[in-house]
């Protein structure tokens, strides 16, 4: 292989990769999206984003239960709705 011919592979190389990472993050976006998308009937997004937060930190320390009644309490999100959706994050 000449080195014109590697520099190309090279650059074809990195704009691939270049394209699949940027493919990735409009998915995990676009994932981030419909979850507070769900949640956005119910409040509006600065406190959609705050609740996000403090249901991951329940979560996270294996109180998923009392991350449900949170939802449901302040929300006033119907039982189901409010496990799936904590399910989700």
């Amino acid at each position: 292989m000449s080195p014109s011919q590697l520099a190309s592979a090279a650059f074809v190389g990195l704009f691939i990769l270049a394209f699949v990472s940027l493919g990735i993050l409009f998915v995990v976006k676009l994932i981030q999206g419909v979850r507070q998308r769900r949640v956005l009937k119910y409040t509006d997004v600065l406190r959609a984003t705050e609740l996000v937060g403090r249901v991951r930190q329940l979560k996270v320390r294996g109180h998923e239960e009392q991350a449900i009644k949170m939802v449901q309490e302040e929300l006033a999100m119907p039982a189901r709705a409010a496990r799936s959706w904590v399910k989700s994050i």
